[in-house]
């Protein structure tokens, strides 16, 4: 009888534990904390620069505008408009970019904070004897990329940048652009 009532007692136990139901809920949790409704913003940003190089620094500061805020994380790439195609392509080159002469060489370049690109002229040339074909109306894009993007991007390309980071030249584009020397 002993044995009886222990398999009685486990059949129980063990039919018990095989029911399906809701059973009883749990206390609700917590919400989390509302953000505000809006469309997406951009993430990736473009600024376009016209500027001449001139004596003595040969330096040329970008300032990125005043409603922008850069990240500490983020990174910046500056590009020329190198040249413009017969065909009205645009030719961009990603800086540094060096030249060479049979009497030195000459390099495009520049550093960046988050509030500014600091685009210069160095090289082993004379500076004050270039013409004005390599120092003149120049123009330059800036992109600022955030850092979630760095190291997944071939940045010596702008039109690959572009793509990836869905920039658009809309706001950009001149159909008036000079052709640089090759």
């Amino acid at each position: 009888m002993k044995r009886l009532y222990i398999l009685s007692l486990f059949a129980l136990i063990g039919l018990s534990s095989c029911y399906r139901g809701e059973g009883i809920p749990g206390p609700r949790g917590y919400d989390g904390r509302d953000g505000i409704d809006g469309i997406d913003g951009e993430e990736s940003y473009a600024f376009e620069y016209e500027f001449s190089f001139t004596a003595p620094d040969y330096s040329v500061l970008l300032n990125l505008p005043n409603d922008f805020e850069m990240l500490d994380s983020d990174v910046m790439q500056v590009y020329f408009l190198w040249e413009v195609t017969n065909d009205r392509v645009e030719v961009w080159r990603a800086l540094p970019q060096t030249l060479f002469f049979t009497y030195g060489m000459l390099q495009y370049n520049y550093d960046y904070t988050k509030f500014d690109a600091r685009v210069f002229l160095d090289g082993t040339v004379n500076l004050d004897g270039l013409g004005a074909d390599l120092t003149d109306n120049w123009i330059a894009r800036v992109v600022v990329i955030p850092a979630q993007f760095t190291g997944r991007i071939d940045y010596s390309d702008y039109n690959a940048v572009k793509a990836h980071l869905n920039l658009s030249d809309s706001k950009l584009a001149s159909s008036d652009y000079p052709t640089r020397p090759n």
